[in-house]
């Protein structure tokens, strides 16, 4: 055999396999896409937002280290270490944050202002006056969510329902949180329609909640209402502690309030909220523009009683409320 020949021969056998290896070649697989989960601090209605999150995505077929990767990072309750938490996630450049609750939201806009990479917020009461978004119908720019805030007249009129001798309603709250101020503000113009005076304690740490609900105490308010605050909330096992000892019932926007002695609640459940936020983060995946998503509620209001705490503050629960609450 001759060059000439050996050469057409291995030349051929090149294009070949070349070709043959071109027509087979498999497109490499997309890059797997992160989602970056923050919350305040550790809680049960928190932490539902959470489930609900995962479970919206497992429903849309999303596996965990399959076809996407999760980071999670917890601030304890610090608005410095979730204003460093977010400062972190941005810098590792996620598909889509998703920070929960209304402080971890805050400083993570804040740390991505000038990257706009994804955001959706869950639970988050009042994204407006937060700062969050300019509209709740057009969020625009890169940022859309899940808000938690339920109706406060719907609210009011249920807790009136189960206690109809309610007149002085002690409320605890920290003025430094948004997502307690926006319904501390309605519950103020309810409460002069339905005429309940409104006894109001602040506190700006968890460890004061104790002096505050003393104080309620000694004012001898009929009931007290905790609103979605999370300072008061990370707080209510002392909340519930004085209460039970001066026989006082408490109602709270906090479903999971309930679960932990609060006499009643009616508001979204936190999961749904979560869910809905969820399914908000799939469609961004899926590359919809987040400024475009309208910020979405749960769907269903929920009313929850605690017959448990009812038996022991000697309350008894109207049937009209027992027929379509849900009992914990």
């Amino acid at each position: 055999m001759d060059i000439k020949s050996t050469f057409k021969i291995v030349s051929f056998a090149f294009v070949t396999t070349f070709f043959s290896s071109s027509l087979f070649a498999t497109t490499p697989p997309p890059p797997i896409q992160t989602v970056a989960i923050t919350q305040i601090i550790d809680h049960p209605s928190a932490d539902a937002v959470r489930e609900g999150i995962l479970a919206a995505l497992r429903d849309n077929n999303y596996v965990e280290g399959n076809t996407f990767h999760i980071i999670y990072e917890n601030a304890q309750g610090s608005p410095v270490t979730a204003s460093q938490i977010a400062q972190k996630f941005v810098a590792l450049k996620p598909s889509v944050l998703v920070p929960i609750t209304t402080p971890s939201t805050q400083a993570m806009v804040k740390a991505d202002a000038a990257y706009s990479i994804p955001i959706v917020f869950a639970a988050v009461t009042d994204p407006v006056a937060s700062g969050v978004v300019t509209s709740i119908a057009r969020p625009g720019g890169h940022i859309t969510g899940a808000t938690d805030a339920a109706p406060i007249q719907q609210q009011f009129e249920i807790f009136k329902k189960i206690m109809p001798t309610l007149k002085t309603l002690g409320v605890i709250y920290n003025p430094g949180d948004n997502s307690s101020n926006t319904p501390l503000r309605e519950a103020r113009a309810v409460s002069k329609t339905m005429g309940i005076t409104l006894v109001e304690a602040p506190t700006f740490k968890t460890a004061d909640v104790s002096i505050a609900m003393q104080q309620l105490a000694g004012k001898n308010v009929d009931a007290i209402f905790v609103p979605l605050d999370n300072t008061v909330l990370s707080a209510m096992d002392a909340v519930l502690k004085i209460s039970f000892q001066h026989k006082i019932p408490v109602f709270s926007s906090d479903s999971d309030s309930v679960a932990q002695g609060a006499l009643a609640s009616s508001g979204y459940s936190h999961f749904d909220t979560g869910y809905s936020a969820g399914e908000m983060v799939v469609q961004v995946l899926k590359g919809a523009n987040p400024g475009d998503i309208p910020v979405a509620s749960a769907q269903d209001l929920n009313v929850y009683i605690s017959p448990k705490s009812a038996q022991k503050l000697d309350i008894e629960i109207p049937q009209a409320v027992l027929e379509t609450a849900k009992k914990l």
